[in-house]
C-alpha cells in the first residue's frame, strides 16, 4: 500500500482516516480474504498477493 500512496499521493486522503486506518465505507481483500485488521493494516500479504481495495457499498 505504501508503494501505491507513494505512486498515487491523492489516494490515500480517499482509503485512509486520519489515524492511518481503513475509511468505514472501504474494504480490503487479500487473495480474496476480506483483511481484519482495518486499523493498524497489519494482515500479511504473500510475496505474489493480490491486494485489492474496494469501495464498499451501503444505503437501503
Amino acid at each position: 500500500m505504501e508503494a501505491y500512496f507513494a505512486a498515487n499521493p491523492s489516494a490515500r486522503g480517499y482509503v485512509l482516516d486520519d489515524q492511518g486506518g481503513l475509511r468505514k465505507h472501504m474494504v480490503i481483500f487479500v487473495n480474496g480474504r476480506q483483511i481484519t485488521d482495518r486499523i493498524g493494516l497489519s494482515d500479511s500479504v504473500p510475496q505474489d498477493g493480490l491486494v485489492e481495495v474496494i469501495q464498499a457499498l451501503s444505503g437501503g
